[in-house]
């Protein structure tokens, strides 16, 4: 097996995104999920393995692990400065 494909074989393994939630596409084919099992259910994190990022708990200004409320709540805020300056 060549190097690129054994690293898709670990990256893209199933059981590394078994218990997300994808809620959101952030671009460039990287994701916001919420954890919907195990020790982090309930928390939003970041899948970025298209561009080997990997996977990481979404955080908030203070370095706060976010949950789903506390994402929807900010990507709310944002989606209307958004549209407010699409507006103009």
């Amino acid at each position: 097996m060549k190097r690129r494909e054994q690293y898709h074989a670990v990256v893209y393994a199933l059981r590394h995104s078994t218990g997300l939630l994808y809620l959101g596409d952030l671009g460039c084919a990287r994701w916001a999920s919420l954890v919907v099992s195990g020790p982090a259910r309930g928390q939003m994190w970041g899948d970025h393995t298209a561009d080997g990022g990997g996977f990481f708990p979404l955080v908030d200004d203070d370095g706060r692990r976010m949950g789903f409320a506390r994402w929807y709540r900010r990507w709310l805020d944002e989606a209307e400065e958004q549209v407010m300056r699409d507006a103009r």
